[in-house]
């Protein structure tokens, strides 16, 4: 949408420059910006004429300046894997909320948090009771 982020250190405010001038300011104000006054194309401080150092794109579009972390992106990505087998493997307890993994047995369950310990039906997900152990202690 045309937006770029301000390349300070430490910085890094959203802006959307009001033209599609190369001369955008890191605004201050409520807290935000810090006052670069920046190129849109290399992200550099503000100069005239061509840039020197262009961080172009095939598609010749500048990019934002930023430099992937790759092992950080590895390891978020093993953080969503992690995330989304959690959410396919386990279900909440009632009462707390806590991730719990079925691994085998019957369908009545206690919370494995210390100061939680509630009875729990696997199938139903409410307390247990004597028609969850009549209709499927067992599955």
């Amino acid at each position: 949408m045309g937006g770029v982020l301000c390349p300070a250190a430490g910085c890094g405010a959203g802006l959307i420059p009001v033209d599609d001038g190369r001369r955008v300011c890191c605004e201050l104000g409520n807290g935000l910006g810090c006052g670069l006054v920046f190129c849109r194309d290399c992200k550099e401080e503000y100069h005239e004429g061509s840039c020197t150092h262009t961080m172009a794109t095939a598609t010749g579009r500048a990019l934002q300046g930023y430099v992937v972390d790759e092992e950080a992106a590895r390891l978020a990505r093993w953080d969503q894997a992690s995330q989304d087998t959690i959410a396919q493997t386990t279900h909440p307890c009632p009462k707390c909320q806590v991730p719990v993994e079925k691994n085998g047995g019957c369908m009545h369950m206690v919370c494995p948090r210390p100061h939680c310990r509630f009875d729990w039906c696997w199938i139903c997900r409410v307390e247990w009771n004597r028609e969850c152990m009549g209709n499927h202690w067992f599955g």
